[in-house]
């Protein structure tokens, strides 16, 4: 081995004029050629490949063509409601009589009978920002309302009566007051959830509203108002000296981050362990603050040219903020909590932080005369995911959960069951930026699980992107796109929403203040709206818009531009515009009458246990026929094994 040399590679020899011989000018001649008749099958296959991409070109130039011969029809304004003051957002009531819309000082309510205004709430310095109404009896209407300053509002409409119920983070010393960031009130006006932040910290409230009290105490308000009338007082009852009773806390929830250790030794930190009846949230750990640094140094080491120092500070300085949801458990309600929860009541506040994997189901539950109440209890289901969770959306009858990742996936949750339906890898480059479930057709009756049906859920990304998700229990998913991804600043998605009472057709609005109905099936564009000359969409990175209780009419906030000729004007005339959808085409094709579906009913475990007993035992048929099924194909798999090994004998005896 010392004596072999390995001689220095000579191009002496190599022929410059043929250039065939030389290999390094084409790749492909590294590889030896294909022996005959493989080489002529390579080609029948390439040219049958070819031939295929032609005719899809074609067909696509074709489709292309089509689309652009079709003329989209343009709606323009039906009518112009002046609203006094200036509109910034705006809420529909579930019965359809009324709009109720946030103003600069106050709140305007909007008949829908002739579109006018009926009514006006108005107080000084109290500008509404964000706005959600719920119809709690036949004439009251539970408002809640955020102003500009972080004001959590509780107000109530009720025979054309506007009062205030309660401020809820109200407080003398500015300093001291905490900031509300997001108000929501649950199906029906039971609860309400107010997201406070202060001193760099953020968390949710929860308060049960007292709505049966309050409907007892105005009619006996508006008996005194005709007692008066008819006594011909001087001085009649004042709906604002109504005093209501008060909303009751039930519930505090923080947002659950992991911290350095507590505990002085493993001992201890065992101790505290949970009794594991859930999963861990990882609060009870025994890393230390040496390890949390060490592993932060190792990891910014080795990733240090990923890593952006700009993006570091701004995720700081950024708060956790919850989305949640008030729903029906139905059988996964625990054990022991059937009679301390009401019928008709929403029985699970279920919560999600941003920048967080998990999600929390706390119980709502109402505490007895001597039972304490703990306003701050542990969670009582935690359902952990991949990725953080980005969006969510539930279902009117509170039987089907999606949620949304930064990975871009989209769990569909069945909380009848307790059980994923389908976990879906909708986009590989873009995380899931909202969804909408289309129709509530997933609810599963109390008495069998044979209504199992497919659900379609409209799912958007940040890339711009819109799909329709066809989620089934039993078979195959299906994901359409609707919409492709774009890199244009002024086609980023802005604003999207179902239009109420409507199979399949769902509102899209652009940064550049373009809006579409499209078609949720094929995606197609039915019309556009536009707003009439000299105005344009008022902010069309956060449009002000609502639908009626039908889908009849949309409502869009529109600005007058501001004209050259007159560069002193200070801010721009506001308007709403109303658009009439029934001018398009008749809405009775599209309309599809839902039936109204009732959540589950909370029985006890027992009944719950007979329940899943006779579902089991309705299904063993099926089950049979499908096992006589498996055991036919593996016999059957099973002799064709049997006589190949046989007839290889055969070959090898002969």
């Amino acid at each position: 081995m010392k004596h072999l040399v390995v001689p220095t590679p000579s191009e002496h020899n190599w022929n410059d004029n043929d250039e065939n011989d030389y290999y390094l000018k084409d790749p492909e001649q590294l590889f030896d050629e294909l022996p005959q008749p493989f080489r002529m099958i390579d080609k029948l296959i390439g040219r049958i490949i070819e031939n295929a991409c032609e005719i899809i070109e074609e067909r696509e130039a074709q489709r292309e063509a089509e689309r652009l011969k079709k003329k989209i029809p343009l709606c323009e304004s039906s009518e112009e409601i002046r609203v006094p003051g200036n509109v910034n957002c705006l809420a529909s009531s579930v019965d359809g009589s009324y709009v109720f819309a946030g103003l600069s000082e106050g709140v305007a309510v909007l008949n829908m009978e002739d579109h006018t205004v009926k009514t006006v709430w108005k107080t000084e310095d109290v500008e509404i920002v964000a706005i959600q109404v719920k119809s709690v009896g036949s004439q009251l209407y539970v408002l809640a309302a955020v102003d500009d300053m972080g004001l959590a509002h509780l107000l109530f409409y009720y025979s054309d009566i506007f009062s205030l119920i309660k401020v809820f983070n109200a407080s003398e010393n500015i300093s001291e007051r905490n900031t509300c960031s997001k108000f929501e009130l649950s199906d029906g006006g039971d609860y309400a959830g107010v997201t406070l932040e202060a001193k760099g910290e953020s968390w949710l409230e929860v308060y049960r509203l007292m709505k049966d009290s309050w409907i007892q105490e105005l009619d006996q308000f508006l008996k005194l108002v005709e007692l008066s009338e008819q006594t011909e007082q001087m001085n009649p009852p004042n709906p604002q000296d109504i005093k209501l009773t008060p909303p009751v806390l039930v519930l505090k929830v923080r947002p659950k981050q992991i911290t350095d250790c507590l505990w002085k030794n493993p001992f201890d930190a065992i101790l505290k362990l949970d009794d594991g009846n859930i999963i861990g949230t990882g609060q009870n750990h025994v890393i230390t603050t040496q390890q949390w640094n060490e592993e932060k140094k190792i990891f910014e080491e080795m990733y240090e040219t990923y890593l952006s120092k700009d993006t570091t500070e701004e995720s700081e300085e950024k708060q956790s903020q919850p989305t949640f949801h008030f729903l029906n458990l139905g059988r996964l309600l625990p054990v022991g909590l059937e009679q301390k929860t009401q019928a008709g009541l929403p029985n699970d506040l279920c919560v999600w932080w941003s920048g967080s994997h998990v999600l929390f189901h706390y119980i709502l539950k109402v505490p007895g005369s001597k039972e304490k109440m703990e306003l701050e209890p542990k969670a009582n289901i935690v359902w952990p995911n991949a990725s953080p969770i980005t969006c969510s959306a539930g279902e009117i009858c509170a039987s089907l959960l999606v949620i949304g990742l930064t990975d871009g996936t989209v769990t569909v949750w069945d909380l009848y069951m307790g059980i994923p339906i389908s976990v879906l890898p909708v986009s590989v480059d873009s995380a899931i930026r909202s969804l909408h479930i289309l129709e509530p057709s997933y609810c599963v009756p109390s008495a069998s699980l044979d209504g199992y049906s497919k659900s379609q859920i409209l799912a958007t990304c940040k890339s711009g992107a819109v799909y329709l998700i066809s989620a089934t229990a039993h078979s195959k998913d299906t994901i359409t796109t609707l919409r492709e991804r774009t890199e244009e600043p002024g086609n980023i998605i802005s604003a999207v929403a179902l239009v109420p009472q409507l199979s399949s057709q769902f509102l899209l609005i652009l940064r550049n203040g373009t809006m579409a109905l499209l078609d949720c099936i094929h995606g197609d564009t039915l019309c556009h709206y536009t707003v009439p000359f000299p105005h344009v969409v008022a902010s069309p990175w956060k449009p002000i818009f609502a639908f009626d209780r039908d889908g009849n009419f949309l409502f869009i906030k529109g600005d007058k531009r501001i004209s050259k000729e007159t560069p002193d004007q200070e801010e721009s005339s506001s308007s709403l515009f109303a658009f009439s959808l029934l001018s398009l085409f008749p809405l009775d094709k599209c309309t599809k009458k839902k039936e109204l579906r009732q959540p589950p009913t909370r029985t006890t475990w027992e009944i719950r246990c007979e329940q899943f007993l006779q579902e089991r035992l309705k299904s063993v048929k099926k089950r049979n026929e499908e096992m006589t099924k498996c055991w036919n194909q593996l016999q059957h798999h099973a002799m064709l094994i049997m006589n190949g090994e046989g007839f290889k004998k055969r070959q090898y005896v002969q």
